[in-house]
């Protein structure tokens, strides 16, 4: 009977721990949708706030992203100084190369400088017979345009060494703007710090006032960040057809000769951008005088974008938007971040795309309308 009982009460006891385990274990749904609204429900609420703690979780978002920038340009650093580096080895070898080409490109010179080449010529005219005169012509024939190969290798050594200094003039330029690049970042970030170390030591509650801001900087580097690049990304696909669209849109484009004209309107870009399927509805285009600000919330993640498309002709002529202000959750990011997104992502559009030749001259905008300017570059 002993180890029967004994078996009972195993047996009970794993029963029991199945059902506590059965208790304690929620189902897992697979959904992107409510991945992210669970993602979204997440995000710290600021929305009760007052302006100095609002200012305070700013700046520091605006620090965590400045680190980030800064990492960004040491890293790019790193790089142009190793390219500086190969770049003075491949110069030193080029003025090997370029020195021996001399050499012997100077010798030629001396040739001709004598007359020794014209001696060749007369003797190729005193040759007694013509299958002599033809033989030493090809002898001559050679001597020429060995005389050309040498003087054509000097001339393409010296056009490869100027390009190698061009190249290392560039990087030495490009070393010397990211070190200002570095040190104009970790000056804000030190800046940044001061105000903030400062604002929590002066608040009523330092400690709670911390973790709501390691709540946000945590929110935004592993949802929001996630969620801005995405919308960003969604906005760039979906610029790639917009030549299409116009040129399928009725009156969006009036010709007067050479000169074009696209004037489209908010409603159009939006009804664009959301029959793409790849924005939700909520995020909506507002044309002003003062430029473009797209708006857009999902679940508790709000974003505003202030912007400008401008003309760009370089490296080709296109109609680029310009990212000038990133808002996410009622807290401004810095410049750096929106200038990466904005490096990281095409949010313009080709006139070339619409028309071969055509070319953007001036973007004018105005509430509810935005008027591009074009002509036919032949």
């Amino acid at each position: 009977m002993k180890p029967f009982k004994r078996q009972l009460r195993i047996g009970c006891l794993l029963l029991t721990c199945i059902l506590l385990f059965a208790e304690t274990v929620q189902p897992l749904h697979v959904s992107a949708a409510n991945s992210s609204q669970a993602a979204s429900s997440n995000a710290p609420s600021i929305d009760h706030i007052d302006e100095q703690t609002r200012q305070l979780l700013e700046n520091s978002l605006s620090a965590q992203e400045l680190d980030h920038e800064i990492a960004r340009v040491g890293a790019k650093e790193q790089t142009a100084r190793k390219q500086y580096s190969q770049l003075q080895q491949e110069l030193i070898v080029q003025q090997k190369e370029l020195n021996a080409a001399r050499a012997q490109s100077d010798r030629v010179l001396i040739a001709y400088y004598t007359g020794e080449r014209d001696q060749l010529w007369l003797a190729l005219l005193n040759t007694g017979s013509l299958s002599g005169m033809l033989t030493f012509y090809e002898y001559y024939r050679m001597i020429i345009d060995h005389d050309h190969d040498i003087m054509t290798s000097y001339q393409e050594q010296y056009n490869q060494m100027l390009s190698k200094q061009q190249e290392l003039t560039r990087t030495s330029n490009e070393l010397q703007q990211i070190g200002m690049n570095l040190k104009q970042q970790k000056q804000r970030v030190a800046q940044l710090r001061q105000q903030i170390d400062f604002s929590v030591a002066s608040s009523a509650n330092p400690t709670i006032v911390r973790q709501l801001m390691q709540e946000m900087n945590n929110y935004w580097e592993n949802i929001g960040l996630y969620e801005v690049r995405g919308y960003f990304n969604s906005l760039a696909q979906s610029m790639n057809d917009f030549p299409s669209f116009l040129k399928s849109e009725p009156d969006a484009i009036q010709i007067r000769g050479r000169s074009y004209t696209i004037t489209i309107t908010e409603q159009q870009l939006n009804q664009f951008l959301h029959d793409q399927g790849r924005l939700p509805d909520s995020f909506q285009f507002h044309f002003t005088d003062q430029g473009i600000t797209v708006n857009g919330q999902e679940g508790n993640l709000k974003l505003v974008i202030d912007g400008r498309y401008i003309v760009e002709n370089e490296p080709q002529n296109a109609i680029r938007f310009q990212v000038d202000k990133l808002v996410f959750n009622g807290l401004q990011l810095p410049d750096t971040t929106a200038q990466e997104l904005e490096d990281q992502f095409d949010l313009g559009f080709y006139p070339g795309q619409i028309i071969s030749y055509l070319k953007a001259k001036s973007v004018q905008m105005s509430a509810g309308q935005m008027q591009i300017e074009l002509e036919l570059s032949l």
